[in-house]
């Protein structure tokens, strides 16, 4: 019988310890900084610090708007882009959140976003647009902005749908997309950077590599971090998204900054 007490003790003790560790592992944010070098980068643009968030998934971010706003501010960015998901689902989207959310990362460098999959499921669009950009964050339609800093500028493209645009005139062109499965698509277009999310790291990690994806499900290609295919560039955001159901395993949420370099690594 003691035995018995012993066992179930002990198994009670390693579920708690494991619940501990779940709920620690899904709050531990990673913010790597990723340097991606950029043939031809004018020199004004060097060191550019791109804080890169995708996948929040409100009400399930690690972080509550403050928390997060104070987070990216540590990171010392130059510019902030949004790449996707930033609500979960039409029944829990909160107008309030996400109009926090984009003020307080507004305030601390240039914001520019697109929508992901989420956003047009749940036929927020164009709530979610004009909710950004009433509090200062420009959201990109399949368009492109021209970027200045010391002298120097660069393209900043939105691909709000996924599909490719033409590219602008001569100068380095970034993108903001949510969908990496389309990689091979936009390298085709010659852009120089691609910036997306959506999925989730793989979901469950092992040894480095994911295991599903939405975009490409099992055993995907393009899950986290950065990636080459001929003179492109893409950075894949793991996301934000914590929780329970689906549960992150091997894969905390992620908040990489991207470092523009001119010197080739």
């Amino acid at each position: 019988m003691k035995r018995n007490h012993w066992t179930a003790a002990l198994l009670s003790a390693a579920a708690a310890a494991g619940a501990a560790y779940f709920v620690a592992e899904n709050r531990r944010v990673e913010s790597p900084e990723i340097p991606v070098p950029l043939p031809g980068l004018p020199g004004g643009m060097e060191g550019l610090r791109i804080a890169h968030l995708s996948d929040l998934h409100f009400p399930h971010c690690a972080r509550p708007p403050r928390e997060l706003a104070a987070l990216v501010r540590r990171l010392h960015p130059d510019l902030i882009v949004l790449t996707g998901d930033l609500i979960d689902r039409a029944d829990t989207f909160s107008p309030a959140v996400l109009a926090e959310t984009g003020r307080r990362l507004a305030a601390i460098a240039p914001c520019y976003a697109v929508p992901g999959n989420h956003e047009f499921r749940a036929g927020l669009v164009k709530e979610w647009t004009a909710l950004l950009t009433g509090a200062g964050v420009r959201v990109l339609g399949e368009e492109w902005v021209r970027l200045t800093r010391r002298g120097g500028s660069l393209w900043l493209g939105g691909l709000p749908y996924g599909r490719p645009i033409p590219p602008p005139g001569e100068g380095n062109r970034l993108v903001l997309s949510h969908y990496p499965e389309n990689f091979p698509a936009y390298a085709a277009k010659g852009y120089d950077l691609v910036l997306t999310g959506h999925a989730h790291g793989g979901q469950f990690r092992f040894g480095g590599r994911g295991l599903y994806s939405p975009g490409e499900g099992l055993f995907p290609r393009y899950t986290s971090g950065l990636y080459a295919l001929g003179g492109s560039r893409m950075v894949v955001s793991r996301g934000l998204r914590s929780g329970w159901m689906p549960p992150r395993l091997g894969n905390p949420p992620h908040l990489p900054v991207v470092v523009l370099t001119g010197q080739r690594g």
